[in-house]
């Protein structure tokens, strides 16, 4: 065998190695830890409030939204962002010390809390939750809002509390219903789609233009429609359309949102949802574009193709529906 040939040969064999060691790696890092909420006293109704922002002096009255829980021995009702984007719970540390200095009885441990809380419980409605462990992150706000009104963001309520359960999200009548099944009378006015729960992660299939694409369900992303690729979104502009860019906050990175009008549909059997915008995002890291990559997911959806409607996220059954009136 002829050096050269040798020396390709031992390159070919180092990407495909590479490549399967890649592979597994990333799938690995797509990983969510295993479930720690234990949901109980089903089912649990609430009405949820929107979280208004701005963003470069774009007014955006729905850029989260928030479910209403009741903590043990606080007085005080707290919120959670309700985000399947993130396939755990995750509660605030700041927000979680002012409550302790305000209701010393809460079973926080210090006025400071570690990263991590054990056995922690929360009402939503007449459900309860009970998380054996929930990570804490450094962030929130450090004082109780002075408009006893305002809503208080304790956390993020994260994909875990669908795992085996059936979410009715009712946008129109701002309703979040969590139960075990569909109810019956809804069944027959709701037109269904395919839905996988990989790895906790609600990933529809739907056809966007006459093409099937699997999209990732995040209710995290309120303020935008359908956050794609850069060459999708170039596909699906109107021409001529003038381009919104604002920056947002994700976690603690701040990206550039691209959005323009669309005349794009979503197709949900015989339902069809205009989309009116499309949105790509700069700045958004190797690793996060690797993970998408690896997920198979072609694009996010937001709340805003749905806000009209209800929609119902059956986890048992893999389906997603929409709700005709």
């Amino acid at each position: 065998m002829k050096p050269l040939f040798k020396v390709i040969l031992s390159v070919l064999a180092l990407l495909v190695a590479g490549g399967i060691g890649g592979y597994f790696y990333m799938r690995q890092r797509f990983l969510p830890p295993a479930n720690q909420l234990v949901v109980s006293r089903l089912p649990a109704s609430c009405a949820f409030t929107w979280l208004a922002d701005t963003a470069a002096g774009r007014a955006m009255p729905h850029a989260g939204l928030l479910v209403p829980v009741q903590l043990p021995n606080c007085p005080h009702t707290c919120y959670l962002q309700f985000d399947t984007g993130a396939p755990y719970s995750v509660l605030y540390a700041r927000p979680l010390a002012a409550l302790q200095a305000r209701y010393p009885a809460l079973p926080f441990g210090s006025s400071s809390p570690s990263d991590t809380l054990h056995n922690f419980r929360f009402a939503m409605g007449r459900g309860q939750v009970q998380a054996h462990w929930v990570r804490v992150m450094p962030r929130g706000a450090d004082a109780l809002p002075a408009d006893s009104t305002a809503p208080f963001i304790i956390g993020t309520l994260g994909a875990d509390v669908l795992d085996g359960r059936v979410l009715v999200l009712d946008y129109a009548r701002q309703r979040f219903s969590l139960d075990t099944r569909v109810p019956d009378s809804l069944t027959h006015r709701t037109a269904f789609v395919p839905l996988a729960f990989t790895n906790r992660r609600v990933l529809l299939s739907m056809q966007l233009q006459g093409e099937p694409r699997q999209l990732l369900f995040d209710s995290g992303t309120s303020a935008f429609t359908l956050l794609t690729s850069q060459a999708t979104w170039q596909e699906l502009a109107r021409p001529q359309a003038p381009v919104h860019t604002v920056p947002v906050k994700s976690w603690d990175k701040t990206l550039t949102a691209h959005t323009v009008a669309t005349a794009a549909s979503l197709q949900l059997g015989p339902a069809a949802l205009p989309l009116r915008t499309v949105t790509y995002m700069e700045g958004t890291s190797l690793m996060q574009n690797l993970l998408m990559r690896f997920s198979g997911m072609g694009g996010m959806l937001g709340n805003e193709p749905f806000r009209e409607h209800a929609v119902i996220l059956d986890v048992p059954a893999g389906r997603f529906g929409l709700v005709r009136p």
